[in-house]
C-alpha cells in the first residue's frame, strides 16, 4: 500500500553499492546512492542525493532476499522516521543516513541486504512514518470504497470535518502497562475487578481519535439511530443506541452469527455490520478496540484515575474537578440524564472532543458515551477479575458469556465509573441505550 503514493525511489546493495532509480518527479530528483558498512560494529551509512525544489519525507527500507523486513527503528540522520518525521529539503550537499544494524538485526548478517531509500510528498506520508490513519467517508453510504491517507500531524480541531466526513485514528505503540488500578484508588470497585497487573501489548494499533459520531456512522450506514436527534448539535454528538452485534455482527443488531460467539475465536465480523462495510470499503482491519488496548490507549503513559496524570479529588464522585476537565458525566450535566430527544449539549451526551485530550491526543476517553470492548465480561461479578499474574496480548475472560465489556463511563456516569481502569458489561445483543456508543480501532 505505501509505494502507490511514493514519488521516487532508489535502491542499492549493501554489497555492491548501486544504486538504480525506480521511478521520479520532475521537481525533485534522488539519486546517487552508496553504502559503507562498518564490519565490526555493523554501522551502515547511506549516502544519497536529493535535488530539485521539492521537500520531501524520506524513508529508509531494508530488504533481503526481495523481503522487507520490520521497518529499521535504529536510524538517524537525514531520514523520516515514526519518531522524528522529519521533512527533507533538497540540496546540493549529499544525505546521509545512518543505521545501526546490530540493533535491529542482531541474528543476521546485513551483507546479503538490500537498502531501499524512498522519497514520499509530505501531504501523504507512508503508514510507517505517520501517527495517523485517516478515511474519507464523503462518497457516504452508497460509496464503493474510501480512499485513505496518513498524516504526521493531528487533525484540524478548526472544522468538523474530522469529527463528520473523515475518521481520524491514532497510532497506539505497543509496549507494557500496568492495568487495573490501586486498593486505595477512590471509587475503585469493590468486588476487585481492578486487580493491577502486566499487560504486553506486542503490536502498535490505531484508534479512533474521537468517539464514533453520529455523522460518521450516517456517512457508512446511511441510518440514524441515535437518541439524541437535536438538528443543531447532532453530527458530531457520539453516535449511540447501537449495540454491540449491530456494531460488528450484522445489520439488524439482533443475534451473534452462527460460527459461535466470534471473537476471540474468530477476528471476522458479520455482514452488514459496521465495521464490516469500513472492511470492504477500505481492506484495513477496522474492529472494536480490546479492553487492553482501551485501557492502554486510555493511559497514555499515567497511571492514576484520570489520563491528565490526576486522580479521583475527594469521596464526592457526583462532583470531581479533575474528571469535569477531562469529559462529559453526571457532575457536568445539567439535571442528570434527560428524556428530551431535542436536548441540548447541556443534556445527556455533548460534542465529541469539547473536552481536553490524554497526552496521545485521543478526546473523551472519560464519559460522554460509555464505550464497547471487543472482549468478554463474565456475568459473575468475581469471575470478571483478570488477575495479577503477567499477561500478553489478552482476550480477556473465557466465559462463555452474553455479555460484552464496556468502558470510560458516559454523560450519567459518577466519576468513579469514568475513571481508566472502571470495566464493566452488558448483553451483546439486546441492550442499547442513549448512553452507549463505541470508539473504532485498526487491528495489526
Amino acid at each position: 500500500m505505501n509505494n502507490r503514493n511514493s514519488i521516487l525511489m532508489i535502491a542499492a546493495c549493501l554489497s555492491a553499492g548501486a544504486a538504480s532509480l525506480a521511478f521520479a518527479q520532475a521537481s525533485v530528483n534522488l539519486g546517487g546512492a552508496t553504502l559503507a558498512q562498518n564490519t565490526g560494529t555493523r554501522m551502515v551509512e547511506v549516502a544519497y542525493t536529493l535535488t530539485g525544489d521539492t521537500p520531501v519525507y524520506v524513508t529508509l527500507g531494508i530488504e533481503t532476499n526481495g523481503v522487507a523486513i520490520p521497518a529499521p527503528v535504529s536510524v538517524w540522520g537525514d531520514v523520516s522516521t515514526l519518531e522524528n518525521p522529519a521533512v527533507i529539503a533538497p540540496g546540493e550537499t549529499a544525505k546521509r543516513i545512518y543505521w545501526q544494524a546490530k540493533r535491529d538485526w542482531p541474528s543476521n548478517l546485513t551483507t546479503q541486504a538490500r537498502a531501499v531509500v524512498t522519497a514520499w510528498f509530505t501531504n501523504d506520508p507512508p503508514a510507517y512514518i505517520a501517527s495517523y490513519v485517516v478515511v474519507d467517508l464523503t462518497g457516504g453510504s452508497t460509496a464503493t470504497n474510501y480512499s485513505v491517507r496518513y498524516s504526521v500531524t493531528a487533525p484540524d480541531l478548526t472544522t468538523d470535518t474530522c469529527k463528520t466526513t473523515e475518521l481520524w485514528l491514532r497510532r497506539i505503540p505497543a509496549g507494557t502497562y500496568t492495568m487495573g488500578s490501586l486498593t486505595n484508588e477512590l471509587g475503585r470497585e469493590i468486588d476487585q475487578y481492578e486487580t493491577q497487573h502486566a499487560v504486553t501489548l506486542t503490536k502498535d494499533f490505531y484508534i479512533g481519535v474521537f468517539e464514533t459520531t453520529q455523522q460518521q456512522w450516517y456517512q457508512v450506514m446511511g441510518t440514524k439511530p441515535s437518541f439524541n436527534t437535536n438538528v443543531t448539535y447532532w453530527a458530531t454528538r457520539p453516535v449511540e443506541q447501537v449495540s454491540w452485534s449491530k456494531i460488528r455482527e450484522n445489520a439488524n443488531g439482533s443475534t451473534l452469527r452462527a460460527d459461535a460467539l466470534t471473537w476471540p475465536a474468530s477476528d471476522s465480523v458479520g455482514e452488514g455490520s459496521f465495521m464490516y462495510v469500513l472492511r470492504q470499503r477500505t481492506g484495513l482491519k477496522f474492529d472494536l478496540p480490546t479492553e487492553a488496548q482501551w485501557e492502554h490507549a486510555c493511559r497514555a503513559g499515567t497511571a492514576g484515575a484520570w489520563n491528565n496524570g490526576t486522580t479521583i479529588a475527594s469521596t464526592n464522585t457526583t462532583s470531581d474537578a479533575n474528571m469535569s476537565l477531562l469529559g462529559r458525566y453526571v457532575g457536568n450535566t445539567s439535571n442528570g440524564q434527560s428524556t428530551d430527544r431535542n436536548c441540548g449539549t447541556n443534556l445527556n451526551t455533548t460534542l465529541v472532543g469539547s473536552f481536553l485530550p490524554n497526552a496521545w491526543g485521543l478526546y473523551d476517553m472519560h464519559g460522554n458515551a460509555i464505550e464497547y470492548c471487543l472482549d468478554r465480561i463474565s456475568s459473575t461479578p468475581k469471575a470478571s477479575n483478570l488477575g495479577a499474574l503477567p499477561v500478553t496480548d489478552p482476550p480477556g475472560v473465557a466465559d462463555v458469556t452474553v455479555n460484552r465489556v464496556f468502558r470510560g463511563g458516559g454523560c450519567a456516569s459518577a466519576a468513579s465509573g469514568c475513571r481508566s481502569s472502571y470495566r464493566n458489561g452488558i448483553n451483546y445483543s439486546t441492550q442499547t441505550h442513549p448512553r452507549f456508543g463505541f470508539r473504532i480501532a485498526i487491528q495489526p
